[in-house]
């Protein structure tokens, strides 16, 4: 996956972009804890429709607020497919403004704001689907980086044997 990033063409708008890799925590098919999200390209963001369902409950009918940064941060990730660049968050400040329900359907795009050499800043929203009534918002900063910065983590990260397998690997 991480090679084939910058080869990788570029999506016109409407397509669905794919996911960062199978075990991805917010867009991952194969993560039996994710979010599955499938964003597609809108203009020069991107939007996706997520339902947050009982795996991500917090207090009880509602979204744990963890979960809707996750979404949040990987909705930006999802960006970087339209930026055309590798980066890693730096900061994602995010403010709530209605409880997120399980259940409900919601719309999360992200746009890049603006760019500065390799920092990009960003802002991300999460809306009910059927109102469009904002219930969180992030704005935040990610870095670019090359491949070098995830291969040096992955050499790092060899001494512990868990780290690298998936999770169907070490239940065997």
């Amino acid at each position: 996956m991480w090679h084939s990033f910058q080869n990788r063409a570029v999506a016109a708008d409407g397509d669905y972009l794919d996911a960062h890799h199978p075990w991805c925590l917010g867009c991952g098919t194969d993560n039996p804890h994710g979010h599955r999200l499938r964003a597609r390209r809108r203009g020069d963001g991107v939007v996706a429709r997520h339902t947050f369902d009982g795996r991500h409950r917090g207090a009880p009918g509602i979204a744990h607020g963890g979960a809707v940064i996750t979404v949040l941060d990987d909705m930006v990730g999802m960006l970087l497919y339209v930026v055309g660049e590798m980066a890693v968050t730096r900061k994602l400040d995010t403010e709530f403004f209605a409880p997120v329900l399980l259940g409900a359907p919601y719309e999360v795009s992200a746009e890049l704001a603006s760019r500065v050499g390799r920092r990009l800043a960003v802002r991300t929203e999460l809306r009910e689907e059927t109102t469009g009534k904002l219930a969180a918002s992030a704005s935040g900063l990610f870095v670019v980086v090359t491949l070098g910065h995830f291969t040096t983590a992955i050499q790092k990260a060899s001494d512990i044997p868990s780290i690298l397998r998936s999770p169907r690997e070490e239940r065997s």
